[in-house]
């Protein structure tokens, strides 16, 4: 009896990680989609020109190499703090 109810845990955990992993599928699609219209609604656009272009897409670059080195060492960090709170069998406050 209690190794059904361990399966069923299993199951749901993997059930729930496989929503999870679906979910952000879905979102990351809809967020190039809506970067995709934003983006051939400037080009476009009446008036904004190839010099509005260049000055959206030297801001851009802009952005996105500060949003890489903003975010290069987020999941190491993460890492780290939840395998610390497991080695010392804080599982409560590890996930």
């Amino acid at each position: 009896m209690q190794e059904n109810s361990e399966i069923r845990k299993k199951k749901g955990k993997s059930e729930g990680f496989m929503k999870s992993v679906l979910i952000l599928m879905i979102s990351q699609v809809f967020i190039k989609l809506l970067g995709f219209v934003y983006r051939v609604y400037l080009t476009n656009r009446e008036g904004f020109g190839d010099e509005g272009n260049a000055i959206y897409s030297g801001g851009y670059q802009i952005y996105a190499i500060l949003l890489t080195i903003s975010s290069i060492g987020v999941p190491n960090a993460i890492s780290k703090l939840v395998s610390e709170k497991v080695a010392v069998g804080d599982k409560r406050r590890s996930g």
